[in-house]
């Protein structure tokens, strides 16, 4: 058993998925959740490598679980299209590709994927996609027009207030737009629904005053580090999560084979809900 870098380690099993190796991608990703339990990037490749080994329902379960940490989870609402769809949900099968395309609008194979769906649902398939709301406010965003894509965002959850990826990507509007006070607010309340709402702890971690908060900032802190486990290793050297060196956290690597394919019931306990 040699040590890896946590980033190495997921790099190499994106890789194994890739390769067709999927058992084994699968006993790895189980191994790293044994001791990172609620590390959000395992939990996507675990997806993926449930999904292309045709276990679908371990794949919904877990993409299910990571939509509850990043709602918006580009990845996450594809394989859930794609289940949703061989499950015969129409619907489910269409709302979560249309969340995907509002990540990527311009992506080709998502637009021919949701032009499809809506003809399979309709019987007719349109001669394009139309932007939604969540769309067009992401655009505003990345072009750095915040106060419309604000406006597009509150006008799309006035008229949809269970979207919380719309919510979510609003509450980080509002902190990059410096409405501090609204983010906050805002993060605390999606919170109360998904508790380890990546964005909310993050929000919430780098904005709460300590002695104001340590409650709250201590229980916020917690999941973040969990999650996203090199956040914890950001500091005046290291700025960002990016720039925290790979060797930061490391893990021991596992020699593969069949006796590694199983949780423990310890370790199930303590995924993300």
């Amino acid at each position: 058993m040699s040590t890896i870098s946590l980033r190495a380690y997921t790099r190499e099993i994106d890789s194994m998925i890739d390769q067709g190796r999927l058992d084994e991608s699968i006993a790895h990703c189980r191994h790293i959740l044994s001791k990172f339990p609620k590390h959000i990037d395992t939990y996507r490749l675990l997806g993926k490598g449930y999904l292309e080994n045709n276990q679908n329902s371990n794949a919904a379960d877990i993409f299910q679980r990571v939509l509850s940490a990043i709602p918006d989870d580009f990845i996450s609402h594809v394989g859930m299209s794609v289940i949703r769809e061989e499950e015969g949900n129409l619907a489910a099968a269409v709302q979560h590709m249309e969340k995907a395309f509002e990540r990527q609008p311009y992506n080709n194979a998502i637009q021919i994927s949701l032009t499809r769906l809506y003809g399979k649902r309709d019987g007719i398939e349109p001669p394009k996609v139309r932007l939604t709301q969540g769309a067009l406010a992401r655009m505003y965003i990345r072009g750095d027009l915040l106060k419309q894509g604000i406006s597009e965002l509150r006008t799309a959850i006035s008229e949809s207030p269970e979207r919380y990826d719309l919510k979510t990507l609003l509450a980080e509007t509002y902190l990059v737009g410096d409405q501090l006070a609204n983010a906050i607010d805002l993060a605390s309340d999606i919170l109360k629904k998904y508790p380890f709402n990546l964005i909310s702890n993050r929000i919430m971690t780098r904005s709460l005053k300590t002695h104001d908060h340590p409650k709250e900032m201590a229980i916020c802190t917690k999941r973040l580090y969990a999650l996203s486990p090199y956040e914890a290793y950001i500091s005046e050297h290291a700025p960002s999560m990016e720039k925290v060196p790979d060797r930061a956290i490391t893990i021991d690597q596992i020699d593969w084979n069949e006796d590694q394919q199983s949780l423990s019931t310890e370790t199930k306990e303590n995924l993300l809900p």
